[in-house]
């Protein structure tokens, strides 16, 4: 398509423009009584927006939707009315990789009361985000609510999606641009067709470690809805929490447009994607943002929280106040912070790890305190603080030391001593 052109007029009789005839004539057309024209203005198309639309049956009405939003938007300088839709995805907290788990029972399958997961598992959306189905720079996958467009949507502008985590707390996942729509178009599901067959095992196999109903899984069961450019997605390094989409309409998988409003709102909210937000205070739950699956992970869960609390004793022992520390309220990125502690404009921040050894503490704690340190450039940090269960061996006190050597910045590694009684002896600094 290398031209559109826009109707001005009602038909006209060719026999009113000599012109036209006399072009006409030179193509041997006789007969003029049923053909007419019309003033038109016309746009032609660079080579960038050139397009293709294979026409069936010589020159009729268009009825494919993206032909007719693509011509209107190049008329219109892509300032056609944008489809933004905000979806729900079910939980993971894997980032929508691989599956997670979810609680389920074989005799909720079948009741449509009763979400997809809870009957078997697992949902779809899972893998929505997983890049063994990437394919030229497109990543493809299934979002319920897209079920709910029309037959006749083939493209989205935009999809805010969210979840709902296991604590009942609402959380932004991200934004997908130019959503484009292949259920049922079988050229796109072809070209994954490989892919999908290839990693079936695979998929069937990560349901299996984490108690779903991988029985179910069948081959041709997993089928992507959709496919994205994964460049232009704009994700959330974890699930942003937010609290104005608490009404009951949002507890379901729809494809609601997005309003003014809350536009508005969700614009807020990606603006502080890597802003440093300073909240003092203690979080209501500590363990929230993890789920317990098994008696090995709720133990870390607890002697995480219980470390810390005692941290949060500890400093208002060593004379600040309240009002200057944060527990698990502070964040960055998206992500929560363990503990920050605010002195006049600068701030120390504590990343706390539960493994038996400081050197397994360092190397899991050191790429997230960097990142909650320097993401966000408007802040400075005092010092950085690795807290465990584990004292420094000399091997480990001479890496870390060499490791402090290469930045500028004040890097700490406090033990924590379960054992002592009173709070001032738990920390060794």
């Amino acid at each position: 398509m290398k031209a559109i052109a826009k109707v001005k007029s009602n038909a006209i009789p060719i026999y009113d423009n000599k012109e036209l005839v006399s072009e006409f004539s030179a193509y041997n057309v006789k007969r003029f009584d049923k053909i007419s024209y019309y003033d038109a203005e016309i746009l032609v198309l660079s080579n960038q927006q050139v397009f293709k639309y294979k026409l069936q049956q010589g020159i009729v009405k268009v009825h494919l939707e993206k032909i007719k939003k693509k011509a209107t938007e190049l008329w219109l300088g892509s300032k056609a009315i944008p489809d933004k839709r905000i979806m729900r995805l079910t939980w993971n907290s894997n980032n929508w990789e691989t599956p997670s788990g979810h609680s389920w029972r074989p005799e909720n399958q079948g009741n449509t009361n009763i979400a997809y997961e809870n009957q078997y598992g697992y949902g779809h959306e899972e893998w929505l985000f997983n890049e063994r189905f990437r394919l030229d720079g497109y990543q493809y996958g299934y979002v319920r609510g897209v079920d709910g467009l029309s037959q006749k949507a083939e493209r989205i502008d935009q999809i805010t999606l969210y979840t709902i985590r296991d604590d009942q707390q609402r959380c932004l996942v991200g934004n997908l641009y130019n959503v484009e729509i292949i259920e049922g178009y079988e050229e796109e599901l072809a070209k994954i067709a490989q892919l999908l067959e290839s990693n079936h095992a695979t998929m069937k196999a990560e349901l299996k470690s984490v108690n779903a109903d991988y029985r179910v899984f069948r081959k041709g069961e997993y089928s992507p809805n959709i496919k994205f450019k994964w460049n232009e997605a704009e994700l959330f390094n974890e699930p942003f929490s937010v609290d104005f989409l608490d009404g009951p309409e949002f507890n379901r998988f729809m494809p609601y447009h997005l309003s003014e409003e809350l536009e508005v709102l969700l614009k807020s909210s990606f603006a502080k994607k890597i802003k440093f937000d300073f909240q003092s205070g203690k979080a209501s739950s500590q363990s929230e943002y993890t789920k317990t699956t098994s008696g090995k992970q709720s133990k870390v869960i607890r002697r995480h929280s219980e470390i810390t609390d005692n941290l949060y004793d500890y400093l208002i022992l060593k004379g600040f106040g309240k009002r200057q520390i944060s527990v698990e309220k502070t964040r960055v990125g998206g992500a929560i912070v363990d503990v920050v502690l605010k002195q006049n404009d600068e701030f120390d921040l504590f990343e706390i790890k539960t493994s038996n050894t400081a050197l397994k503490n360092i190397r899991q704690a050191i790429g997230q305190i960097f990142e909650y340190a320097m993401l966000d450039a408007d802040i400075t940090c005092n010092r950085l603080i690795i807290i465990g269960p584990a004292r420094m061996s000399d091997i480990e006190k001479a890496y870390f030391e060499r490791l402090k050597k290469l930045i500028q910045i004040d890097l700490e590694y406090w033990a924590y001593i379960p054992e002592e009684k009173e709070i001032k002896n738990k920390f060794k600094e």
